[in-house]
């Protein structure tokens, strides 16, 4: 009959032991922050849907992050700390409210810094005085990537978080399906989305096994390749600054990227359609994350001028056609086409371009004549009509103009 008054005891036991924590933890603050964060999008990935989760708290509570599916995993996309925004603190715990009075937060300055403690005379340069924004991914990707869920609180796990003032934490997380991530060393990867897709070393998060691994992405010609590693942890350098461990990545030939040690969102770009990794690492077992990446494909297939056309302008996310002077395309009537490359596809289907013709040869229905298109007429292409019908030698700068224009005008009028 004694155990009704045994799990009395313990109960106040176990509150009495969380007090007591607590008041050894003034900066950890309880929050009422949901069991998922605001889903943004889902990603459509073979195997499944990926979701983008974005997360907005203080920098003093406690981030759970959390997969709704036990079949996906955590990856950090954006995690920073921002020194100036206090409100998310004193939403979530109005004892915050006078805490904040006492920290320092003035200009760039987000140390909590006791004036008492700064004796003789020491000078505040500005090796003392910190950015307001601060990356947090390294500590997040050591604590969360590659996980299901986990706990992440930055004033113990980011170094030197201890002493910020209350802030605002900017989180962006995605949660991926398992299968939907490359796991195998040595293989051929085509890349022809941009999307793309995701790839990781063999044991991630773990550990990272002790043999060379390479791939070959390979995508469209005249199109790049995008690799973003979003975690990378491998062997740092030893004491004379050489690698044991190392990743490279290559194009024809030339390196663009070798790194031995931790960093998160490091943007590689090939100069050609083909992009070589290669994770070269010493013949034993090692006990850090390895790395995980993605790649994308970087503009749009090469498209063809149309007939009579030529390109006046290409760039990666753009190409601009011009017809030869005196013609136009027919359906827009425009001398000028612009293709605009969206998730590496042509706006419009570069196959079916029309051809330009000739404006002699362009009649336009009498119900489709505008102002516009007779001031399009004499304002556009007389120019070019002068400079195809006459001669240099036969150019007068009034006659022949004028009688171009007025011929012009009568074709509009009358037809």
């Amino acid at each position: 009959m004694a155990w009704p008054a045994a799990t009395t005891l313990t109960s106040l036991l176990m509150l009495l032991l969380m007090t007591i924590a607590d008041s050894f933890s003034p900066r950890i603050i309880a929050t009422n922050q949901a069991p998922f964060g605001r889903i943004l999008k889902a990603v459509k990935l073979p195997g499944g849907y990926m979701e983008v989760v974005q997360e907005q708290r203080c920098s003093h509570s406690l981030l759970r992050l959390t997969c709704r599916s036990l079949r996906a995993f955590i990856f950090i996309l954006e995690a920073e700390y921002h020194a100036n925004h206090t409100e998310f603190c004193q939403k979530e715990s109005k004892n915050l409210k006078e805490e904040l009075k006492m920290w320092t937060n003035k200009g760039s300055t987000r140390k909590r810094t006791n004036m008492q403690e700064l004796k003789g005379n020491y000078i505040l340069d500005d090796e003392d005085i910190e950015a307001d924004i601060v990356d947090i991914r390294s500590s997040l990707n050591k604590r969360c990537s590659g996980q299901k869920h986990c706990r992440y609180n930055v004033t113990i796990e980011h170094p030197g978080a201890h002493s910020w003032v209350p802030g605002e934490i900017l989180l962006k997380y995605a949660c991926i399906p398992e299968v939907a991530v490359k796991r195998y060393c040595n293989q051929q990867v085509k890349v022809i989305s941009e999307d793309g897709g995701y790839l990781n070393t063999p044991g991630y998060p773990l550990y990272y096994i002790g043999e060379t691994c390479g791939w070959t992405f390979r995508t469209f010609n005249d199109q790049r390749i995008v690799l973003t590693f979003h975690d990378l942890n491998i062997r740092g350098p030893d004491a004379d600054g050489n690698c044991m461990d190392i990743v490279r990545v290559r194009d024809s030939g030339s390196t663009l990227f070798e790194f031995c040690g931790t960093t998160a969102g490091v943007r590689v770009v090939s100069y050609s359609n083909v992009l070589t990794l290669d994770f070269v690492t010493s013949k034993r077992f090692y006990n850090a994350r390895g790395f995980l990446l993605q790649y994308q494909v970087l503009g749009c297939p090469e498209v063809l001028a149309p007939n009579g056309s030529y390109v006046s302008n290409g760039t990666l996310t753009s190409r601009t056609f011009l017809c030869k002077s005196g013609s136009v395309f027919p359906d827009s009537r425009e001398r000028k086409r612009t293709l605009e490359c969206k998730n590496g596809k042509w706006n419009e289907t570069a196959t079916k371009l029309p051809n330009c013709i000739g404006l002699r040869t362009h009649a336009y229905p009498r119900s489709r004549i505008t102002a516009t298109h007779a001031r399009g007429y004499r304002e556009t292409e007389t120019r070019e009509l002068v400079e195809e019908l006459y001669p240099p030698h036969l150019r007068s700068p009034c006659e022949h103009i004028a009688k171009v224009i007025t011929e012009t005008s009568r074709k509009i009028v009358t037809k």
